[in-house]
């Protein structure tokens, strides 16, 4: 079923031991490391997009402006918009939301159980698909947004989307360097892998896919017979990477550079409450030296994403964006050795180096 790999900051920390620069090999490389990685990275060049500044006078990128499909990444776009509302007054994080029009956006599967464990974290009381067992329960819309980040929320970040509108995520997007960003409905791309008949062809125009998108998702919302269908479709759902990619290959798409842009703009000061729940995600993996890191990443079969920077004292701020496709099933399963590598070329200039290297 269509699924999403946390990126876990619980992991242990990287190793110390300095990358080399990558370069292609016969054998399929071992992404249970960070050099693995550069070796991925220096194996399949045409399918990476990275830019990556290090705040120290470093810069490289690679098809930094190609664009590729974007998954979890694009909810920093509705972060932003959540904090301009916070700031602004026209949200209150204290707000107490009802558990069922949060439930309300999760289509019971296909986000590998993110709601199911934001609803554990939070102590609601849930069935096995994540859906709150007491629908007037309230939680702090707070939560929500950080449910987004920290679990990649899909029903957050929809809920969200519907509150905000999307004017609101393109203006905050815009402010921080991104303009026009895809800011369709994840539970509305989901309904229509599981319910066809409400999808539109492959390779139809964006803006058709974002309307029907849009549309059953609203169904789905308001109509409980519509909801009760689709609880009994979903075990038909495409079942492998291979079989859901025709269709996740039009899903929302951007660039390395957009994203590049709005991680900066955050680190740099832009949105302070968004800097604050981005820095809770690898809290525990900052190195040594910075004050924090800032991250959202991503995954869909075949595709992982990476939004990341890293804060120093002082003022220093480096910023990633790395957008993968073409990742095997197996090779997602190791995301944290590639966001160690990440963090190492922010870090230390040899490893920046290493990376550099590979993507040329």
């Amino acid at each position: 079923m269509l699924t999403r790999r946390h990126l876990l900051a619980g992991a242990a920390a990287g190793s110390a031991t300095l990358l080399l620069p990558g370069t292609a090999s016969a054998a399929q490389p071992d992404t249970t490391t960070a050099q693995g990685w550069l070796d991925w990275i220096a194996a399949h060049r045409g399918d990476v997009s990275v830019l990556i500044d290090d705040g120290a006078g470093r810069r490289t990128a690679r098809d930094a402006d190609a664009r590729r499909v974007l998954a979890s990444s694009i909810k920093v776009v509705h972060l932003s918009a959540y904090a301009v509302a916070v700031t602004e007054g026209r949200l209150d994080p204290k707000e107490q939301i009802r558990m069922g029009d949060w439930d309300a956006h999760h289509p019971f599967v296909a986000d590998g159980r993110a709601h199911f464990q934001a609803l554990n974290w939070l102590g609601v009381p849930r069935d096995d698909f994540g859906i709150a067992k007491d629908p007037e329960q309230r939680v702090p819309l707070a939560r929500l947004a950080e449910a987004m980040i920290l679990f990649s929320d899909n029903a957050a970040t929809d809920y969200l989307r519907i509150r905000l509108g999307d004017p609101a995520l393109r203006r905050a997007a815009a402010r921080g360097g991104w303009p026009r960003p895809d800011t369709r409905s994840l539970g509305g791309e989901v309904l229509m892998l599981m319910m066809p008949e409400y999808a539109p062809p492959p390779g139809s125009p964006v803006g058709v896919r974002r309307a029907m998108g849009d549309a059953v998702a609203r169904r789905f919302v308001r109509d409980p017979r519509f909801r009760a269908e689709a609880f009994e479709r979903w075990p038909d759902m495409p079942g492998t990477s291979d079989a859901q990619w025709p269709w996740i290959k039009g899903h929302g798409q951007g660039s390395a550079s957009e994203l590049f842009s709005l991680h900066r703009s955050i680190a740099k000061g832009l949105y302070t409450p968004a800097r604050e729940i981005l820095a809770k995600p690898l809290a525990d993996r900052v190195p040594p030296g910075a004050s924090e890191v800032l991250f959202k990443g991503g995954s869909l079969p075949r595709s992982l994403t990476i939004g990341l920077s890293v804060r120093w004292p002082g003022g220093r701020s480096g910023t990633a964006a790395v957008l993968l496709t073409g990742v095997s099933d197996q090779d997602m399963q190791n995301a944290v050795p590639l966001i160690d590598l990440v963090l190492a070329a922010l870090s230390d200039p040899a490893r920046f180096t290493a990376l550099e290297r590979a993507l040329r």
